[in-house]
């Protein structure tokens, strides 16, 4: 059984778990997320058997949303390794591939291990980019020149600068990027700018309800906490995905106007930064001590965060294609620590936290540089503490749960020591 077969039978037993027997402490607005995952998933099976080209474009932070308007079907980049069934499997046989997993981010090495034995397709046209972390990068290079002449990696330069000269330099790649796989896949790929607008619309009329469903959680004691917070944005480029936020925006608010706390009792409040350990649940050892993790950061975005987007454009309505090239010059891993910790700072006073848990993910270069520049910030600025957490996402061996939750507990405990001094 291969990854999406898996995952299809997975998510179609939490529907019908939540249709026989709802958990009345969790979000019900969690039902259509994992109806989008599955139609999503099938998707992806469907394309595989049709043998669609593949390609992510990058993900998310890249030319994602331009490769699924250009017809590609999405292998799922990071996205199977977070739901991925036999994550230790994977990260060893990308060990044994040669990729240095163990001083490296261990969930970037797991999709590419996942292709390399069958458990999702290979794609046909991985796109990397100055975001790409050494594993992506390395990862993409040895599938192309491993599997065949008809596969490949596209290499888009992303420029720092947030001004109309960086713009016209991605725009005019983002056009010969079109030309390329048009030419590469003929018959197959072909750019619909339609498609690509209507998925931005979207897009724009979720960040709207985003910039709500900040505000409404700001509310004492937070309506949400825990595995809720990093699921806010999910699937916001189709009509079901606005569903969905618009259905968490009403359930939030009806919360908020109940006095319902993701945690009851809620004492601390604490932000997360980053990403965390997926093998365990560190949100049941901080509700333990009434913490709350209310909000979860990961790096600078004006589409979560009512911040002023960049608009050196001026007045001028961006072009579809101009809108994937501004939002790529914009990815949060592309941005200076400074402006990390600016936002961080606004959310730390917006939300009143007491505390903030940097995640040190091992291996992580675009987050690693600021943690001690964050720390004395928070300290001077807010008068708080800051937990440095060191492991990973999949991989045990470095910290598992018996550490983590250790320095979990002890941090909320130190938390609450100082709030009552």
């Amino acid at each position: 059984m291969n990854h999406y077969e898996a995952r299809i039978l997975k998510l179609q037993k939490r529907i019908q778990r939540i249709e026989e027997n709802p958990d009345p402490t969790k979000l019900k607005s969690n039902r259509i997320r994992y109806e989008i995952q599955l139609e999503e998933t099938q998707e992806q099976l469907a394309a595989w058997r049709e043998g669609r080209p593949f390609s992510d474009g990058g993900g998310s932070f890249m030319a994602g949303p331009l490769a699924r308007a250009m017809g590609f079907a999405p292998m799922g980049s990071v996205g199977v390794a977070i739901g991925a069934t036999e994550p230790e499997k994977y990260l060893e046989i990308s060990r044994s591939k040669g990729l240095p997993v163990d001083n490296a981010c261990d969930m970037t090495s797991i999709p590419f291990a996942m292709q390399e034995c069958g458990a999702v397709p290979l794609e046909d046209l991985a796109v990397c980019d100055p975001h790409s972390c050494t594993v992506m990068c390395l990862a993409a290079i040895y599938l192309s020149l491993t599997h065949t002449k008809d596969r490949f990696t596209y290499y888009l330069d992303v420029g720092l600068e947030e001004n109309e000269a960086n713009l016209r330099h991605v725009t005019n790649q983002l056009e010969e990027f079109i030309e390329f796989a048009e030419k590469t896949f003929p018959g197959k790929i072909r750019y619909n700018e339609e498609k690509l607008s209507e998925m931005q619309s979207y897009e724009e009329a979720a960040r709207k309800l985003l910039y709500e469903i900040y505000e409404l959680r700001r509310h004492i004691p937070s309506p949400i906490a825990g595995k809720d917070i990093f699921t806010g944005g999910f699937g916001a480029s189709t009509a079901k995905g606005l569903e969905y936020i618009q259905t968490r925006r009403d359930e939030i608010a009806e919360r908020v106007e109940k006095g319902l706390a993701g945690v009851p009792g809620e004492k601390l409040r604490l932000l997360w930064t980053v990403t965390r350990p997926f093998f365990m649940d560190p949100f049941e050892v901080l509700a333990k001590r009434k913490a709350a993790v209310v909000f979860y950061y990961s790096g600078p975005t004006w589409r979560d965060i009512p911040f002023s987007r960049p608009s050196y454009w001026g007045d001028r309505e961006l072009s579809p294609l101009e809108k994937v090239a501004a939002d790529a010059i914009s990815s949060r891993y592309r941005t200076p620590s400074t402006t990390w910790i600016k936002e961080i700072l606004k959310v730390s006073r917006d939300f009143q936290i007491d505390g903030i848990i940097n995640y040190n993910m091992v291996g992580c270069t675009a987050t690693l540089g600021f943690k001690k520049l964050l720390e004395d910030a928070v300290e001077e600025e807010l008068d708080i503490p800051t937990l440095q957490l060191e492991g990973k996402q999949w991989d045990r061996s470095y910290a598992n749960e018996a550490i983590i939750s250790a320095k979990l507990d002890e941090f909320a405990q130190i938390c609450l020591n100082r709030i009552h001094q």
